[in-house]
C-alpha cells in the first residue's frame, strides 16, 4: 500500500508585474520535503509505504510562467509514473495558482495525474482559504480540507486532516464524493477573519460536521481577488459518503455564507494612505504599525513602493520611524560597499541619508535569501531589499538588523498584521493604497470573473 506525497504552491496576482522565477521557491525533494510537510508519520503508522516527489512554495507572486511551472509539474508527474501502482495521493496547494496560457495550475496538474493513476488512487489535498477552487476539481481530487484560519495558523493541522481523510477512505474501500458550490461574492480579503464573527460561527459549524461518519470535510473557500479568472469566487466544498450529503450540506453551508456577504468590515482603522500616516504622526501609542495594503508582497505585489516613506520624509516629525521591506535591488547594490555610518545622497529622494546597517532578508519558507540594507533620514530608517520579501514577524528585523523595539511607527508591505508581530502593536493602521495587491474590488479591473458577483453587483442568490 502506498502514499506520494508533494507540495506545489504560489498564490498569484493577474496584477503584478513579477512573475516567479526559480530562485523564488522552497524546494525539497525525497525526504527532505518532509522538513515541510508533517503528513509522514500518519501515513506510516497507518501501514502506508511514502512515496516523496517534491516541495515547491514561493512567495505570491505575478502569474506562474509556464517554464517555471512545467519545472516543477513535471517532477511531480514523474515520481507519479514511477510509482502509477500508488493507492493514494496527497499535495498540499494553496488553490490560487495561475498560470500563463493554461489557467488553474493546480487543476491541470490533477488532470496529468489522473491520466496516470488508477480509477480507485485517492486523492487528498490541503488547500489555503482563499483558494478559487476551479468547478472542475471534483473530477479529479477525492477529498480536500482547507485552512480554518484566517490570519493562517493551522496549516500542520490542515494537513494532517486531510491525511487522515485519505487513510480514512482508503481502509473503508470508499471513494468519497466532492461537491462544489460557487458563492457569487468576492469581498476584501482582510476583512475576513475567522476569529471574528460571523465566520467564527461558520467555521465552528464546519467542524462540528466533520465530527459526523459521513462527512470526510466541510470547507469554506474565501476566494482570492487579485486573480481574474472564470474560477476567483468564494465557494463551499463538501467531501462525503454519498453525493446527497454532499450536495445537501455545501447548499447550506453556502446559503448561510451568502447571507453574511454584508456583515464584513475592517476590525482596525482602514484609512487612505495621507491620513494613515497622519494618524500614525499623530498617535500617543507606544508603537504604532501602517500596512501598506496596495503593496502587501504576501498577495503578490512588488514591495517596490516609496509613497509611505516620501510622505513620512516630507513630515518633518520628530517620532522614531522604520520603513521596512521596500524593493529594490539598484539602492542595496549602489550603497552595498559603504560602511555603516558612512554618509550618501539618494538620488530618488533628493535627500542625504547615513548607512545604518547591512543585513540579510528572508525567504517564504524564513530562510536568507539575500541582502538588506537600512538607511537613516534622520530620525527615519527605511530597510531596502533586493529581493521581494515580507517582514512578518521580530526576526525580519532582526536579521535586517534594525531594533524593531526602538520605533514608534513601524510600516510594513502587508495587509492585516501577521500574528506574529501583533505582541509588538499597541495600534494598527490598515492604509488603503494602491497597487497590486489593492483592496478597492471596483478598482481591481476584473474581466474574466463570472458575473453577477457581489458587491461590484447587486442581486438575490441561493444555491
Amino acid at each position: 500500500m502506498k502514499i506520494i506525497c508533494a507540495s506545489f504552491q504560489c498564490e498569484s496576482n493577474s496584477r503584478a508585474k513579477t512573475h516567479p522565477q526559480k530562485y523564488d521557491f522552497e524546494y525539497f525533494k525525497g525526504e527532505d520535503i518532509f522538513k515541510k510537510l508533517v503528513v509522514k508519520d500518519v501515513f506510516e503508522k497507518a501501514g502506508y509505504e511514502v512515496v516523496p516527489a517534491i516541495y515547491a512554495v514561493a512567495l505570491p507572486a505575478g502569474t506562474v510562467e509556464k517554464d517555471i511551472y512545467f519545472c516543477y509539474a513535471e517532477e511531480i508527474i514523474e515520481t507519479v509514473k514511477e510509482n502509477s501502482d500508488a493507492d493514494g495521493i496527497y499535495i498540499f496547494f494553496h488553490g490560487s495558482m495561475e498560470v500563463e496560457e493554461i489557467g488553474s495550475g493546480e487543476l491541470y496538474l490533477l488532470k496529468e495525474i489522473r491520466k496516470i493513476v488508477s480509477e480507485k488512487c485517492v486523492i487528498s489535498l490541503t488547500m489555503d482559504a482563499h483558494a478559487n477552487i476551479t468547478d472542475e476539481l471534483c473530477n479529479y481530487a477525492d477529498i480536500v480540507c482547507g485552512f480554518k484560519t484566517v490570519p493562517h495558523t493551522d496549516q500542520a493541522e490542515s494537513q494532517l486532516r486531510a491525511a487522515n481523510c485519505l487513510i480514512k477512505a482508503l481502509k473503508s474501500g470508499e471513494k468519497p464524493i466532492m461537491y462544489i458550490q460557487r458563492v457569487p461574492f468576492l469581498l476584501k480579503n482582510d476583512t475576513l477573519l475567522t476569529r471574528e464573527e460571523p465566520l467564527k460561527t461558520l467555521i465552528e459549524e464546519t467542524l462540528c460536521l466533520e465530527q459526523q461518519e459521513s462527512i470526510y470535510s466541510a470547507n469554506l473557500f474565501l476566494g482570492h481577488c487579485w486573480i481574474d479568472a472564470p474560477n476567483t469566487s468564494a465557494s463551499t466544498v463538501v467531501c462525503a459518503a454519498n453525493e446527497e450529503t454532499a450536495k445537501s450540506v455545501a447548499k447550506n453551508l453556502a446559503n448561510k455564507l451568502w447571507a453574511t456577504r454584508k456583515i464584513y468590515r475592517f476590525k482596525i482603522e482602514a484609512e487612505s494612505v495621507e491620513k494613515s500616516v497622519e494618524l500614525a504622526l499623530m498617535g500617543k501609542e507606544n508603537r504604532i504599525f501602517v500596512t501598506d495594503s496596495g503593496d502587501n508582497t504576501t498577495a503578490g505585489a512588488e514591495g517596490e513602493s516609496t509613497e509611505m516613506l516620501e510622505l513620512f520624509l516630507k513630515s518633518n516629525t520628530e517620532k522614531r520611524i522604520c520603513v521596512a521591506g521596500i524593493t529594490d535591488p539598484e539602492l542595496v547594490e549602489a550603497f552595498w560597499d559603504k560602511k555603516d555610518g558612512e554618509e550618501v545622497f539618494v538620488n530618488k529622494f533628493g535627500k542625504k541619508a547615513t548607512v545604518k546597517s547591512h543585513g540579510n532578508i528572508l525567504g517564504w519558507g524564513k530562510e536568507l535569501i539575500g541582502r538588506s540594507l537600512c538607511l537613516s533620514f534622520g530620525n527615519i530608517d527605511a530597510v531596502f531589499a533586493e529581493k521581494r520579501c515580507a517582514f512578518i514577524e521580530k526576526r525580519n528585523f532582526d536579521e535586517a538588523r534594525v531594533d524593531l523595539l526602538s520605533y514608534e511607527v513601524v510600516t510594513v508591505k502587508l495587509g492585516y498584521l501577521f500574528q506574529e508581530l501583533k505582541p509588538f502593536a499597541d495600534r494598527e493602521i490598515f492604509a488603503l493604497s494602491m497597487g497590486a495587491s489593492c483592496v478597492e474590488l471596483e478598482k481591481l479591473g476584473l474581466k474574466k470573473i463570472i458575473r453577477p458577483m457581489y458587491p461590484l453587483d447587486e442581486f438575490e442568490w441561493e444555491a
